[in-house]
């Protein structure tokens, strides 16, 4: 019965079948002929057309390809007009023809014209020294593409699923390598597929004229396998192995059991393995490390096998960071504080934020969720006006921010910000826009301003969505200000205006009114890939004699770039311990550039090995100006006038924001008059004494001793009094 039902239907299915082709031979027809082309009209294989309704340019198409006869064949609708056009016109002049269409078949050959303006390009494929007959093929990319930056042209570096339909030009070469065919001018990606015993080849090409291509010199293929616990219990999971010879790194992705294969040339390599499970990332070098400097090499000379990896389950854990904002001078909370957390470690966490406002006591709470056992944030913390912008622990700059440690399952309490009011009398604002070369908006980032104004010091304010930055009303009239813009880990950081370097900055006199326009335009860093290695750097400045910690050159600016290139590739800024570090691609030797505000520039070449290189940078160039821009010590300057009636002045710089206090003693060593007693911002900051003690009583004339106290230092100076 089951049976006889299944021939039934499939009786039935034939007759549709039947049905529909004997409808569709009523109403269609055929389109056919040959291409040829040249003097002795050689037919043309391979040649791509395209048939559409005319003056229909995003409807009805149809590709054509003739055979390997130069034929083609193509059923079209009867009583319709039709455009047969070239899609390919890399070796013949592009041509286009209406045809119209009644009920018979249409019969229209094609005779094509060499294009005039074809070069001509040769050159060698080789393996082991020996020429090796195989096929090459070109594909054209666009005239804007940018050979020297592999993230414009390797996006084309996929296996074609058709060849012909790929290429632009293809070729073969000879028993001895050798080829030659004719291009048109331009840019092209080359390839040569694999072999039994040969990688793929991908190449870039630029055709100016009459070009030799550089030999392609194919390489030993190998195999470096191995297999990935729990990888189907991520949303995707990729396997990377980085050359110690840099190079762009061969990938993998395992099968459905975990099993991964990665073709790669003899060498040594470090193996990645990537997983991506919701908006979370979790990433392992092998065997079982977190950096690539403690990640075992593989020495590749034959094929490899038991590269394995054990990925957690994929547990997503909840943790909160929570804390109060107050008033450093007051003590009171702060409604309305914006908080900022940003990953600290974007190398071993894919980038995550979080934001959160105070409410009337002050308070706030971030919720989040980790992949990672332990991981870290920066914290920033701002208001929309009265008070300085601070980065977590009382830090002026992200280059100082102490990273707040949390762990999956953990409530972290006690991150507190102490924010300092903002003195806005007789004061103003600066602002204006940070964007690229190209004229796009930088949305993330930092300016950080560097002034010697009493309550200032060095303040930074963050990059909006829109690319716009404004420190608040806190610069007083007559104030240097210099501008430093940070636009994240894809630009090179820039000093106002359009500087790198600090000797060529351009300072921003504050007068009687807000400052605008003040706008930056960032460099991208020039193309690198995966940083591997690390260049760990400290300043220190030499100074009669004495070596000292360079806590003076915080915000220097370091840059540095494979030896021997234009474009700085990587850059850091000094923190306030005159530490840098500085991500580079792989061993190998590189340039380095030390900008510094006070001492110059300082030029040096470094070595990295085993993936890491330690280097001391001494400045010991003239001082170029800027050395008063940052206070480096705190210290107790002399009174002026001195002797003095009725006032003098006595000025304090600070190196940070403390607690300090400045007192007026007698001869005798009696507190006669406390000027100040609390907590101080970093900067300069001037005291006024007319003469008088706690009660308000004029003094007698003499000398009088006036000291100044720090958490790390007592100064005292002395003065006279005059009636």
């Amino acid at each position: 019965m089951k049976r006889s039902s299944t021939i039934k239907f499939l009786s039935m299915l034939l007759m549709v079948f039947f049905m529909i082709g004997m409808v569709q031979a009523q109403f269609t027809t055929t389109i056919s002929g040959t291409v040829t082309a040249g003097p002795d009209s050689a037919v043309v294989p391979g040649y791509k057309m395209l048939i559409t309704f005319k003056d229909d340019t995003v409807g009805f198409k149809l590709p054509v390809v003739t055979n390997e006869n130069g034929f083609y064949y193509q059923e079209v609708f009867m009583q319709r007009t039709y455009t047969l056009s070239s899609l390919d016109s890399f070796y013949y002049e592009p041509f286009s023809a209406d045809i119209q269409v009644g009920s018979d078949p249409v019969t229209f050959n094609i005779h094509l014209n060499k294009r005039a303006d074809l070069q001509q390009v040769n050159g060698t494929i080789t393996f082991k020294g020996q020429g090796v007959a195989t096929s090459i093929y070109f594909l054209k990319l666009s005239d804007d593409v940018d050979l020297n930056d592999f993230r414009d042209y390797e996006s084309h570096f996929v296996i074609p699923p058709t060849l012909l339909g790929w290429a632009s030009y293809s070729t073969e070469s000879g028993a001895d390598g050798s080829f030659n065919l004719e291009m048109l001018n331009g840019k092209y990606v080359a390839y040569v597929p694999k072999s039994d015993s040969t990688l793929t080849y991908w190449g870039v090409l630029e055709v100016n004229g009459p070009t030799t291509m550089d030999p392609v010199i194919l390489k030993e293929m190998k195999t470096l396998s191995g297999h990935v616990a729990n990888a189907d219990q991520y949303d995707n999971v990729v396997l990377f192995a980085y050359s110690m010879n840099a190079g762009r790194p061969a990938m993998a992705t395992p099968d459905e059991n975990g099993d991964y294969t990665m073709e790669v040339a003899p060498g040594k390599y470090i193996v990645r393995c990537q997983a991506f499970f919701d908006n979370h990332m979790y990433h392992m070098f092998y065997d079982s490390v977190y950096l690539p400097k403690d990640a075992t090499v593989i020495d590749v000379q034959d094929d490899v096998t038991g590269i394995d990896f054990n990925l957690p389950v994929p547990d997503v854990s909840p943790f909160s960071i929570s804390g109060t904002v107050t008033s450093k001078q007051s003590g009171l909370p702060i409604e309305g504080a914006h908080l900022f957390f940003g990953s600290y470690n974007y190398f071993s966490n894919q980038f995550q934020t979080y934001t959160a406002d105070t409410d009337a006591k002050g308070n706030y709470t971030v919720d989040g969720f980790t992949l990672l056992p332990e991981d870290s944030l920066i914290g920033f913390c701002y208001t929309d006006s009265n008070f300085f912008a601070q980065f977590y622990d009382g830090e002026a700059t992200h280059l100082s921010a102490d990273p707040i440690v949390y762990h999956a399952n953990e409530n972290v309490t006690g991150i507190d910000f102490a924010l300092d009011t903002i003195d806005t009398q007789n004061a103003y604002a600066i602002s204006g826009s940070v964007v690229d070369e190209d004229g796009n908006a930088v949305t993330t980032g930092e300016v950080t301003a560097y002034t010697t104004a009493t309550n200032v010091g060095v303040i930074t304010t963050m990059i909006d969505s829109s690319g716009h930055y404004a420190f608040d009303p806190v610069f007083p009239s007559g104030s240097t200000v210099y501008l430093q813009a940070w636009g994240g880990f894809g630009y090179i950081p820039q000093i106002y205006d359009n500087a790198e370097t600090w000797k060529d900055a351009t300072p921003i006199q504050v007068t009687d009114s807000d400052v605008t326009g003040i706008d930056f335009t960032l460099k991208k860093t020039a193309p690198a890939r995966t940083p591997l290695a690390t260049i760990i750097g400290h300043v220190k400045t030499t100074l009669l004699g004495k070596v000292n910690a360079a806590s003076a050159y915080e915000g220097a600016v370091v840059y540095a770039k494979p030896a021997g290139t234009s474009e700085w590739t990587t850059s850091d800024n000094v923190d306030e311990n005159g530490n840098f570090e500085l991500p580079v691609q792989t061993n190998g030797e590189y340039d380095l550039m030390l900008s510094t505000r006070d001492q110059g520039d300082v030029n040096t070449t470094v070595q990295v090995e085993n993936l890491e290189s330690d280097v001391t940078l001494t400045p010991t160039g003239i001082s170029t100006g800027h050395n008063n821009l940052v206070i480096k010590t705190s210290k107790l300057y002399e009174a002026y006038p001195n002797p003095f009636n009725p006032s003098t002045t006595i000025r304090v710089d600070m190196a940070k924001a403390g607690q300090a206090s400045l007192t007026i003693y007698n001869v005798l060593g009696q507190k006669v008059k406390t000027l100040f007693n609390g907590n101080i911002n970093q900067g300069s900051k001037k005291f006024v004494w007319n003469g008088t003690d706690t009660h308000g009583k004029q003094v007698a004339s003499g000398l009088y001793f006036y000291q100044l106290k720090t958490k790390n230092t007592v100064q005292t100076k002395a003065v006279m009094f005059l009636k």
